[in-house]
């Protein structure tokens, strides 16, 4: 199990990266078990152009002790991750971002408008949560919160997290969401 889990980590990454959605080192993934015992997530600083399977961090959520090769460490929005999947029963998978389009809403002072073509559509606008610094008990907190009737936020000044039923749902949503700013935002510049 650990294997499929780890590949498909490992896969969502990469396409991520092939897609143009990554910059840098700035963006975690996780899956939970079945079983709800463990949650797989990338380590702190990897690069998703590069994964690979010594960079996935293997967390035992009731005490969240983890082992790893290389000593790494999970990333630093394990809570965040955590406080998700606590609160949503349904939820298998996070992909946590800072897709060029989409951030650039987060750190503007546009909102994104929900588009349809993913699923039901619950607002005009995609669900913003306030800044708080990347990896604060505040952040978590307010996220995991924001995500209890929503499948996708944006971080102010920061980037926006997907969740869905299993990994390739989560990478999808991520993908809509990036390509849902990136229409308004040529539609703005086009209407100028």
């Amino acid at each position: 199990m650990d294997n499929i889990i780890i590949e498909q980590i490992i896969n969502s990454a990469h396409h991520i990266y092939n897609k143009g959605m990554i910059i840098g080192k700035a963006g975690n993934i996780s899956i939970i078990d079945d079983d709800k015992k463990y949650m797989y997530i990338t380590a702190s600083g990897t690069d998703f152009k590069s994964l690979n399977y010594n960079d996935i961090i293997k967390v035992k959520l009731d005490d969240l002790s983890y082992s790893s090769n290389d000593d790494k460490v999970p990333s630093m929005e394990t809570n965040l991750h955590i406080g998700v999947y606590k609160n949503r029963d349904d939820i298998n998978s996070v992909v946590h971002i800072h897709s060029p389009y989409a951030t650039g809403f987060a750190f503007s002072n546009q909102k994104l408008c929900q588009q349809e073509g993913f699923g039901e559509i619950t607002g005009e606008y995609v669900k913003e949560v306030d800044y708080f610094p990347p990896g604060s008990k505040t952040l978590a907190e307010n996220a995991s919160d924001a995500l209890k009737n929503e499948n996708a936020i944006i971080l102010k000044n920061h980037g926006i997290i997907c969740i869905g039923k299993n990994i390739d749902e989560a990478t999808l949503l991520s993908e809509y969401i990036e390509g849902i700013a990136k229409t308004q935002y040529i539609t703005h510049v086009l209407n100028l």
